[in-house]
């Protein structure tokens, strides 16, 4: 069983081995995920001299370690966020993620981007009668103020999505889907240096020092001077930039793979290839992979660390309680990493002394972070189209938390007691 993404067998994260800039660039960018990539390629194809730097080598971080599933729902729902922001604001940011995935089946066109996209839809099964109910309330309140291609499905019509008894039935949704997330990091990476942007990785940025003319950014290999500078780290900033690191907290992930096994059998499992993500607290997501041979299953296994062979024996029993044809299914590949949430469970974009930043995805962020890194890059060229319905919403931290999330093991005790 290798303790590695089972996505890096087609596009393993290399370094880039490219140097330092010997000029002041106008944009520096810390991070170079999908959120840094794609403001990287926006602010080069607007003539602009932008330099990215990453502690790792590109897509090691969540870029290349995530499910890879195109999704749009926010964790507040349209209800939360109405009852939050009035209608017309919740909708204009409920209608921001739709358009994140518009922008990612554009970008991906445009720049012919070889990444397994495949728009088959998602169906979120509804585990208990509770978690229909409260998802169709949600389902009713889209349909009354927004138009998307989705509906509910009772317990005995969701054959199509996938097959495992017991759900209560669910959401269908028609216009997301899913992609190789290390394919598309790497699509990426090749459209913004062909753009002209400067990807440096490994090279992990040690501290941002304010300058009279923007900004410097002190490396192992010396310092990189920019006018302007994104940070992009989601959950892997650390204490690099205090402000988001005491609002910003990392969650880990992990995901496994099965063996290879028949293509029929894995069509029979999902006959449609959408993509799954459960009601549960501790919700398990899973999907075929793009080659129809495997299936993948992604969850938070363990409360407190444990070694990898623990949490693909956790994630093995999700894995064959779902699809009980697969409890004698071997697994080949079991990878952790970390998302990143905000104490409002919500992407966030935005500026601070000068600072710009886009994270905070909350698990959902394979579309959203690539077009907030675009919207953060329009920002920065002072474009109007950088407006957003998430700007000024507020980023807040909490007394107890000091950049160390302590909590984590106490609310994901709760969750599971819930479960």
């Amino acid at each position: 069983m290798k303790t590695e993404p089972f996505w890096w067998e087609a596009a393993k994260p290399e370094p880039t081995g490219v140097a330092l800039p010997d000029s002041v660039s106008d944009v520096l960018i810390i991070g170079g995920g999908y959120t840094g990539l794609s403001a990287a390629l926006t602010l080069a194809k607007r003539g602009q001299t932008v330099t990215v730097l990453d502690a790792e080598m590109l897509g090691y971080g969540a870029s290349g370690r995530n499910g890879g599933m195109i999704g749009n729902l926010l964790k507040p729902g349209l209800s939360g966020l109405i009852d939050s922001y009035g209608v017309e604001r919740g909708c204009a940011i409920y209608k921001e993620a739709l358009a994140s995935v518009e922008f990612i089946k554009y970008r991906i066109a445009e720049e012919w981007i070889d990444c397994d996209l495949t728009l088959t839809g998602r169906f979120y099964p509804a585990v208990l009668e509770k978690h229909y109910r409260a998802m169709n309330r949600d389902f009713e309140i889209r349909q009354k103020y927004l138009d998307i291609p989705e509906e509910m499905v009772g317990p005995d019509s969701y054959a199509e999505d996938v097959d495992s008894s017991g759900y209560k039935g669910g959401l269908r949704l028609y216009h997301t889907g899913g992609l190789h997330p290390a394919k598309y990091v790497t699509g990426l990476t090749k459209a913004a240096m062909r753009a002209g942007a400067r990807i440096i990785a490994p090279l992990r940025a040690e501290e941002i020092i304010k300058t009279p003319s923007g900004f410097a950014v002190r490396t192992a290999q010396g310092e990189v001077a920019g006018r302007a500078l994104l940070i992009a780290t989601n959950g892997y900033g650390g204490a690099l930039f205090p402000f988001l690191q005491q609002r910003v907290f990392p969650v880990g992930s992990t995901m496994i793979a099965t063996e290879e096994l028949s293509e029929n059998l894995v069509a029979s499992l999902f006959p449609t290839k959408r993509m799954i993500t459960d009601t549960r607290k501790m919700l398990s997501y899973y999907r075929p992979s793009p080659d129809g041979r495997r299936v993948l299953l992604g969850a938070r296994p363990t409360i407190f660390p444990a070694s990898p062979e623990a949490q693909a024996r956790s994630l093995k029993k999700t894995l064959s309680s779902i699809f009980p044809s697969l409890q004698q299914t071997a697994i080949s590949h079991v990878w952790s990493g970390n998302v990143a949430y905000d104490f409002a469970a919500m992407p966030t974009i935005g500026e601070h002394e000068g600072v710009y930043y886009a994270m905070g995805y909350c698990g959902s962020g394979v579309a959203m972070s690539g077009y907030f890194g675009h919207k953060a890059a329009l920002k920065i060229l002072g474009d109007p189209e950088g407006e957003t319905a998430f700007d000024d919403l507020p980023l807040e931290d909490r007394f107890y938390y000091n950049g160390r999330p302590w909590f984590l093991p106490v609310a994901m005790t709760g969750y599971r007691v819930r479960d």
